[in-house]
């Protein structure tokens, strides 16, 4: 089945704090002089008025909704699929370090939902580990342990090192759990004309709450076992496609480059699975995602980046804060202002925001720059955990918790 046609009408609300007033630009080297801050500053973006809202369409029904939770896991990354029917969470990774763990706020994060949903029962209808980088598997025995999980999907890639061995361990966890079902997902089973489904891959149904069917469909994988030294593991992720009546979504784990050049020539001839609403853009922002033929091909409403905030830094040398790698970046962002198929959607106000220039690199410090947002362009690093509705009839709205 074909996903249905996108809506033409948006309006991204959000519940934000007040907004930062400070302007101009950082580097982290001294060594040369700060450049000119990019477009308005706050102050000329604030003198202009709030344009008038649009209102919810009459036949927008807070029982036809869907939640995607981006969780704010520092750098990192851990989304939650809220139905009327079930939830779904994608990946349980985030940063760790002396000055943050990931775990904690997950776990919290997750008891506040079910404690808000008790007709979920603490559990989990699907459970996708995109690969298996720490980033992104941090958790998954927290998670395990503490919730109900009925299906897991991963990409099957077998790797004995720090991201991998909480992939591992989760595949001996569901030897002894042969009731969950499990797939280990690859890319020569997934259709390039309609994705890959299923009743693992897509778990979740109507009931009494909302009639509305969910559609969730696996679009990218890799081969199992793979691993080899010229071999980019983020170039495997499951990527997931989901619709909501007329709302739509794209999680995109890390593709990368040459993973995002083939996912696009497999859906040559079914574009329009790569089109939609609101799009999770890959790895974190970082300068080798979001290349701007993905962006013309999904044209957003709305992207979210899951990244660790620009103030954390250990000043260490192997630092893996979006802070050391320049996260995130000024390439990933300028594609995503795109004119006419970048994000088309608007913030309710501006944003003043740290944008990576470069990654710390061979002695090199990281180098950031302040830049003022209006698109909507949502992310951890300055919006805390993003929530994005859809409803049924393709009405879009956006929740932060501002740091």
């Amino acid at each position: 089945m074909s996903p249905p046609m996108r809506p033409r009408l948006l309006w991204v609300a959000a519940l934000v704090g007040a907004l930062a007033a400070t302007g101009g630009c950082f580097r982290a080297s001294t060594r040369d002089e700060a450049p000119p801050p990019r477009g308005k500053t706050m102050d000329e973006y604030l003198a202009v008025a709030e344009p008038a809202r649009l209102r919810r369409p009459a036949d927008t029904r807070e029982a036809d909704a869907m939640r995607l939770h981006v969780i704010d896991v520092g750098q990192g990354a851990a989304a939650l699929l809220e139905f009327p029917c079930g939830a779904v969470l994608v990946d349980t990774g985030g940063e760790k370090n002396r000055l943050f763990d990931s775990e904690p706020p997950l776990i919290a994060y997750l008891d506040a939902f079910f404690a808000r949903r008790p007709d979920l029962d603490r559990t989990l209808a699907l459970l996708v580990v995109t690969h298996p980088h720490i980033d992104h598997t941090r958790g998954i025995a927290a998670v395990l342990a503490r919730y109900r999980v009925r299906n897991v999907i991963d990409n099957g890639d077998v790797r004995e090192d720090e991201g991998g061995r909480p992939q591992l361990a989760m595949h001996e966890w569901l030897s002894r759990h042969p009731q969950v079902g499990h797939l280990d997902l690859t890319r020569s089973e997934i259709d390039p004309r309609n994705g890959a489904t299923g009743p693992i891959v897509d778990p979740i149904g109507g009931c009494a709450a909302s009639q509305v069917d969910p559609v969730v469909r696996a679009l990218w994988s890799g081969d199992v076992g793979r691993e080899t030294a010229d071999h980019d593991p983020n170039d495997d992720s499951v990527i997931l496609r989901v619709d909501f009546g007329e709302a739509s979504f794209l999680l995109t784990g890390d593709i990368e480059v040459k993973g995002i050049a083939g996912l696009l020539a497999r859906y040559a001839a079914a574009p329009r699975l790569l089109d939609a609403d609101v799009y999770v853009v890959p790895h974190h922002g970082s300068r080798h995602s979001s290349t701007a033929e993905l962006v013309a091909r999904v044209s957003p409403q709305v992207a979210v980046i899951s990244a660790g905030p620009y103030e954390r830094h250990l000043g260490e040398e192997e630092e893996y804060t979006a802070r050391a790698f320049g996260h995130p970046s000024q390439v990933s962002i300028d594609h995503l202002l795109q004119p006419k198929v970048g994000v088309s959607g608007t913030r309710p106000r501006p944003i003043q925001v740290w944008i990576g220039q470069r990654g710390a690199w061979k002695g090199t410090e990281s180098q950031f720059v302040r830049e003022t947002l209006s698109a909507a362009i949502y992310a951890t690093s300055w919006d805390g955990t993003v929530v994005v509705t859809g409803y049924a009839n393709g009405w879009i709205e956006v929740a932060t918790t501002r740091r």
